[in-house]
């Protein structure tokens, strides 16, 4: 009894070369497993519980003894491999064929389905045209669509990115960070908001999530559509997916830092830039940022 008690932590301190160059690679399967057999089946139950506990690993940091041995067996199979061929194969990286720019899981078939809802007409409301919104779906409710997840083309997409292709789609927001009375500081403030009316009947928002840093989009319409929400939201944005971006300006305050900010894109690249509070006034609108590559305007003629 003593001795296979004590089988099991002598044969743990033995040098894994010398076992390795004394019984070959091919035996090692053989004697871990009588190892095994003999220290946990021979032994008493106060011994095989001190073994159980030390060769799960859980009450010490070394590896288990099947571990090492593992370890072992594939250090002599490189150097083999080293003596044999001289070198280990390098292979370059090869590109996974992703059909969004996120490395989530890829969507299920469904997901990427052409939209099943029947779009008619679809109206922008303009910036003048909120005080008519409002009083026209006033008792409306609202139910909101915000990242499907199914990870599509529209819930990974930056919303900087997404903001470019609707100014060129629809045009400028309906309203922004700067068309609403400034608190100071300001609080749960949107970048950027597109109202539209759906088949003459239907009110629809769409806003930004987290601003300039999140991506995807908010999408909202009336409660009667909570089941069609999603279908309706793939049908408005579909034209976005080719559209070319459009240069476009806006401001943002980010809360968690209490800062200012101006977002947009120039016509070659996105923007996020650092701003005094100052230089936001309520009604003004963020001007968009001149393109690097547009030619400078001539000066103007000296009139006398």
């Amino acid at each position: 009894m003593r001795a296979t008690t004590r089988l099991l932590p002598l044969l743990t301190r033995c040098s894994l070369r010398g076992l390795a160059a004394g019984l070959g690679l091919a035996g090692w399967g053989v004697l871990v497993g009588g190892m095994v057999l003999v220290g946990v089946g021979g032994a008493s139950p106060a011994a095989r519980a001190q073994t159980a506990v030390a060769v799960d690993g859980r009450a010490q940091d070394t590896p288990r003894l099947i571990e090492r041995y593992q370890q072992a067996r594939y250090r002599a199979l490189a150097r083999r491999h080293l003596q044999r061929h001289g070198r280990l194969l390098v292979y370059p990286p090869e590109r996974l064929p992703l059909p969004t720019d996120s490395l989530r899981p890829a969507p299920s078939p469904s997901a990427d389905a052409p939209p099943s809802f029947p779009l008619h007409d679809v109206r922008r409301v303009r910036r003048l045209e909120r005080a008519w919104f409002r009083a026209r779906f006033a008792d409306t409710h609202w139910s909101f669509l915000g990242d499907a997840g199914t990870h599509t083309w529209p819930d990974t997409t930056r919303t900087l990115t997404l903001r470019a292709r609707l100014q060129a789609v629809f045009g400028p927001p309906t309203q922004t960070t700067a068309d609403r009375p400034l608190k100071k500081p300001p609080r749960r403030t949107t970048q950027f908001e597109y109202w539209f009316v759906v088949n003459d009947s239907i009110p629809v928002q769409v806003t930004d999530p987290r601003g300039p840093k999140g991506r995807g989009l908010i999408v909202a319409a009336a409660r009667p559509y909570r089941a069609r929400l999603r279908a309706l939201r793939d049908t408005l944005l579909a034209p976005l997916r080719n559209a070319r971006r459009a240069p476009y300006a806006d401001y943002f305050y980010d809360e968690r830092r209490e800062r200012w900010y101006r977002t947009g894109f120039d016509g070659q690249a996105l923007f996020l830039e650092q701003i005094p509070a100052t230089r936001v006034v309520p009604g003004q609108r963020a001007a968009p940022k001149p393109s690097p590559s547009a030619p400078p305007s001539p000066p103007a003629a000296n009139i006398p």
